[in-house]
């Protein structure tokens, strides 16, 4: 199969799944809750009510990150090499030392996804494009109220719950989609590691339609994008994605409790000193170029599991 039949058959099932993983929300919401609650999930009513959260969470579980995601990576890998672990790269052999690097490599680049996202929700169109911005910033208003229900975090199961939905699923399944399974048809496309990084980010940013955030999330994206060419494994990007979502739930949560006073969702930044952000961006860098130095130039990884002496 060609690339260009590859990425249609990726896009494909894409969809398809994104149909089958919303139907299945459906069916169990019915099953479990009762039509009116699918009603209410569908038309976010009565989003207090009693059950509502767990029939929602079930939706989005579903129909967002499992079938919408992780379900076309999976057959496609299969369909492809019938291998879809080793084609995604997730049985290579990967390091702790890699997986600790890039842990540690989010938490200094969070600053950076902060500022960008600061400046990106203050853009504004030209005039001319005002009716264009009005319906962006009324679409990211609406998925910042579903978010903000899904977030609703009573205690800790809540706290835990919201990991595995927002954090753990998404961190997988988009990890496997994007990294795993569309940036190698990149790669083979464009003959060129970087265009196929920065192209698989764009699409990551884009598909995600919350273009208020689009900056920061693409410069996500190229560093997951980076952290899988250069390892040939698939976790370290699972691990950063996970630690960027898992982080951000995490202050949420302090925040509704009172443990913090910043609102994590408040639209400020996260220091005042622009030195924070230039040295954070710089040590995360510096990460970057050691991940690549020990996954390069030390030769620590292998496809079949055995290290170099």
């Amino acid at each position: 199969m060609g690339n260009g039949r590859q990425l249609a058959a990726l896009f494909g099932l894409w969809i398809g799944f994104l149909f089958i993983g919303a139907l299945l929300g459906v069916v169990a919401i019915i099953a479990l809750y009762g039509m009116p609650m699918m009603m209410d999930v569908v038309k976010m009513h009565n989003t207090t009510a009693p059950g509502f959260l767990g029939a929602f969470r079930i939706f989005i579980a579903l129909g967002s990150s499992l079938a919408g995601f992780l379900a076309p990576a999976l057959i496609f890998a299969y369909l492809v090499v019938q291998e879809p672990e080793e084609y995604i790269g997730a049985r290579n052999y990967t390091p702790v030392v890699l997986l600790l690097l890039a842990a540690v490599f989010m938490i200094f680049f969070l600053p950076t996804i902060d500022i960008t996202a600061y400046f990106n929700q203050k853009m504004t169109l030209p005039p001319g494009l005002h009716g264009l911005e009005q319906w962006i910033r009324d679409t990211e208003a609406a998925s910042a109220e579903q978010f903000k229900v899904l977030l609703a975090m009573k205690g800790p199961v809540d706290l835990l719950i919201s990991i595995f939905i927002i954090a753990v699923f998404p961190a997988v399944s988009e990890e496997f989609f994007f990294r795993g399974c569309l940036q190698p048809i990149f790669k083979r496309i464009t003959q060129n590691t970087h265009a196929a990084v920065w192209i698989t980010a764009f699409i990551f940013s884009f598909i995600h339609f919350e273009f208020l955030g689009f900056v920061p999330r693409l410069l996500l994206g190229a560093a997951l994008g980076y952290l899988y060419a250069w390892s040939g494994s698939i976790w370290p990007s699972v691990v950063v994605h996970f630690f960027n979502n898992g982080l951000s739930v995490l202050a949420t949560y302090l925040y509704q409790h009172k443990v913090i006073s910043g609102d994590p969702d408040g639209g400020q930044r996260m220091f005042s000193q622009g030195w924070v952000y230039v040295l954070t961006f710089a040590v995360s860098i510096g990460i970057m170029f050691l991940f690549h130095k020990i996954t390069i130039d030390k030769q620590l990884l292998l496809t079949d599991g055995e290290e170099l002496d």
